[in-house]
């Protein structure tokens, strides 16, 4: 989930155990980090927190089977779903505090075009769908209320550049999320995000890719999507 930035502190964290990324980010959540885009593959989890999101409190939960008895005790709290992924092995869910978000469900599906269907449904409800994963033979959605970004898909042959994106006619969207399905790239586009321009960079060698991050900072934008796609790391910057 991409919240709106009040300013562009950003850190990464990168850790090959979900045990060494979880101590770090207790030190980022005591100066009001919060994560706001994490992504496993290469062996590596890339993890980006952020200031200025304008909530209040996160938690993580996890397990092989989805922690869904843990997710509804949060949603109790008044937290709810900013992030899912899942790493070849486990789930791993992170709820945020006073998000803005009126509702949440999740629901998966075991065939890609059964689980578009269940979008088109939850887009009808007008809800907005804030996090898509794939992991145990299943497509995974979360869907959320109060956010009106008025959603849709596209799909490319590989992920979009720059280029491809000057070119298509957006209508103010921008892409929230994106994953693999087949030989295509699915993005969910949404608008009144309160973002309205992005920059796309991708590349094998992660390292050269955070080169780009202060470049893109002092340029005034955001990192809002941190993404494995096809063998390489996909970063999407948005203003």
């Amino acid at each position: 989930m991409i919240p709106k930035l009040n300013n562009n502190a950003q850190q990464f964290i990168f850790k090959k155990t979900w045990k060494e990324v979880t101590e770090k980010i207790k030190e980022f959540w005591d100066k009001d980090f919060y994560i706001t885009d994490f992504d496993y593959g290469d062996g590596m989890y890339r993890v980006l927190l952020s200031k200025g999101t304008g909530w209040n409190g996160q938690a993580y939960r996890h397990g092989k089977d989805f922690p869904k008895e843990k997710i509804q005790e949060l949603w109790d709290k008044n937290y709810h779903i900013t992030n899912v992924t899942h790493d070849g092995s486990d789930w791993i869910v992170i709820m945020s505090g006073d998000t803005g978000i009126n509702g949440q469900s999740w629901f998966t599906r075991a065939s890609f075009s059964d689980f578009e269907k269940k979008v088109d449904e939850e887009w009808a409800e007008g809800n907005d769908i804030t996090k898509v994963a794939y992991g145990n033979g299943l497509y995974l959605g979360i869907t959320s209320g109060g956010l009106g970004w008025s959603q849709n898909w596209w799909n490319w042959s590989d992920f979009p550049t720059d280029e491809l994106m000057d070119l298509k006619k957006s209508e103010g969207k921008i892409i929230t999320d994106a994953f693999e399905f087949g030989d295509k790239c699915f993005t969910v586009a949404s608008g009144k995000t309160g973002y309205t321009k992005q920059r796309f960079h991708k590349n094998k060698d992660f390292q050269y890719l955070r080169k780009l991050l202060k470049n893109r900072w002092d340029d005034g934008y955001d990192l809002t999507t941190v993404s494995f796609f096809k063998g390489e790391w996909i970063l999407v910057f948005s203003k």
